[in-house]
């Protein structure tokens, strides 16, 4: 088991699909399916095959890609019990006591409700890697369209009890957005301004 190559490559408007290549083995991830093409075209760049697609959670912008994927690779795909019904073309379902793991390396499965009722977040503990889908941005969260405010804090809390050096991915780009309203809040916060 080697260490993991990351690319975080940018899809449609804002959305991120991560791509994550272990080079022993030669097995490559995507965490989410915004877009066939963008992401065919980054794994031909890189001369890499998709061999699984780890899905977030049901929203189109996340799972656009799935059907084209799925079709010229033969990817597994790997989504939330809890959105089985709402996610075309899964082939395994998990929860939060799936046992799961990716070319070697063991992925917890926390189920992160609030932006959508069957969310979940792939926790990578070996590797100190969180993929948080629509659940956490950089300086903010997702729009709780499913849940309620309650149930995104329990879930935000979730993934904060991760230890401190976990690197976390999301689903979106929204970083200068979130700043923006962050200073209409706090219009005196230097850090923000920077």
């Amino acid at each position: 088991m080697g260490a993991l190559e990351i690319v975080l490559l940018p899809c449609l408007a804002d959305n991120y699909c991560v791509l994550l290549h272990e080079p022993e083995s030669g097995e490559t991830a995507a965490i989410d399916a915004p877009s066939a093409e963008q992401i065919k075209a980054a794994l031909t760049q890189r001369g890499w095959r998709l061999n699984h697609i780890f899905v977030t959670h049901h929203h189109t912008d996340h799972t656009g890609g799935i059907a084209e994927l799925k079709a010229f690779y033969g990817a597994a795909v790997t989504g939330p019990a809890a959105e089985s019904e709402r996610i075309s073309g899964l082939t395994r379902v998990v929860t939060s006591k799936s046992e799961l793991e990716f070319a070697g390396h063991p992925i917890q499965v926390l189920e992160t409700p609030g932006h959508t009722l069957g969310h979940v977040t792939y926790y990578f503990p070996e590797d100190g890697l969180a993929f948080t889908g629509d659940t956490l941005f950089s300086l903010g969260c997702g729009k709780v369209f499913e849940g309620d405010a309650e149930l995104m804090w329990q879930s935000l809390s979730r993934i904060a009890s991760l230890p401190g050096d976990t690197a976390v991915y999301c689903g979106h780009e929204y970083t200068l957005g979130n700043a923006r309203f962050a200073l209409t809040i706090e219009p005196e916060n230097d850090a923000l301004k920077k």
